[in-house]
């Protein structure tokens, strides 16, 4: 069975390239599963990856490598509730030493499995967070780097959004930054892209010992910290009807984040009703990518998941929803409910589990 772990920052596309691949690879009659993984507990693409009728695990308040356990757990009940061939395991945003971590121990404790790593980044993102980065403090670029530099597939994704000049540019930057990583660029919602990508991690040399991070735990663990979660479940009601009120919920939220210049890891929004299932992300480089079209739906009630990870002080973000939950409900006449409110800063990563190579 192969494990193909997904590394990379938040919101360089690591869930859209799962759904995609998942989809091509049952269209051949082979059966997938998906392992999420948020320090939250109310998860988006978790929620997302059930709605495509993939089988799908999580490991919830914790990053894999800080519960082992519970991933090997996952992929166990994976092999023998659902007989998989595939795995799709895609951890934290802000998560990295996943060779010591995850892939070592892994190796060791179940060398049945044959496990690769790709990590995952925004071409837009690359050069800004390779370079000296004013968006996110340097702990945080100290995370991204890492998480490259440990690659065994580095994926260049949303190559769509560049210019021809700018792709080219990017290549030669990477080129030089990694002359020894195998570097794919695609465009996840491309068919032909997510086949190159799995025609890659399927000729990879698994077995090749890999190179263990030398990584600062601490300059790591101010990285995390740094980066606010925050995960609310809402149900939104009207007697007309919801689309309106979602829209303007998500524009006011995303336009008060800008308004405090706060760097947007993820912002991620799930809608979900009767007969409807929308993704809507928020990036730090882009406006707004829409897993699904946003057409003008139909529904009286409808249940809105959001996942926030962004650079700033837990007051302040939870004061920026609270207030447009506030403003939209006033504005609309919709009945907002919170179901589940968390807001915090992770805590330093103790791994389970770390094997130096």
């Amino acid at each position: 069975m192969h494990v193909n772990i997904l590394g990379g920052f938040l919101g360089s596309g690591k869930t859209t390239a799962i759904n995609q691949a998942c989809k091509l690879l049952q269209s051949e009659g082979k059966r997938v599963g998906v392992i999420t993984n948020d320090q939250g507990t109310q998860l988006v693409d978790t929620a997302f990856i059930n709605h495509n009728g993939i089988a799908t695990k999580e490991v919830t308040g914790s990053c894999f490598c800080c519960n082992f356990e519970a991933f090997e757990r996952n992929i166990a009940q994976l092999a023998e509730g659902f007989q998989v061939d595939v795995i799709f395991a895609e951890s934290v945003g802000s998560c990295t030493d996943l060779v010591s971590t995850i892939l070592n121990p892994l190796s060791i404790y179940h060398q049945e499995l044959k496990v690769t790593l790709s990590v995952f980044a925004d071409a837009a993102m690359l050069p800004v967070l390779i370079g000296q980065s004013k968006l996110f403090k340097d702990s945080v670029n100290y995370i991204y780097r890492k998480q490259l530099e440990e690659a065994d597939i580095i994926v260049v994704n949303k190559i769509d959004l560049l210019s021809s000049d700018r792709l080219l540019e990017l290549q030669y930057l990477i080129k030089n930054k990694f002359p020894h990583k195998e570097i794919i660029y695609q465009n996840s919602l491309d068919e032909k892209s997510i086949l190159q990508w799995l025609d890659q991690i399927g000729k990879f040399n698994y077995t090749a010992e890999r190179t263990s991070l030398t990584i600062d735990y601490d300059l790591y663990g101010e990285g995390e910290a740094a980066l606010t979660w925050l995960d609310y479940l809402l149900i939104i009601e009207s007697d007309d009807n919801t689309h309106k009120a979602c829209e303007l919920l998500m524009e006011q939220i995303y336009k008060q984040v800008n308004s405090y210049a706060l760097p947007i890891g993820h912002l991620k929004f799930l809608i979900t009703g009767k007969d409807l299932v929308r993704k809507i992300s928020f990036t730090a480089r882009s406006s707004q990518e829409n897993e699904q079209k946003i057409d003008n739906w139909q529904e009286n009630s409808v249940e809105m998941l959001i996942n926030a990870r962004i650079q700033c002080d837990p007051i302040i973000l939870k004061t920026i929803v609270n207030d447009a939950l506030s403003t939209i409900e006033m504005e609309t006449n919709v009945r907002i409910e919170i179901k589940a409110a968390d807001v915090f800063l992770p805590g330093y990563p103790k791994p389970t589990h770390r094997i130096i190579t």
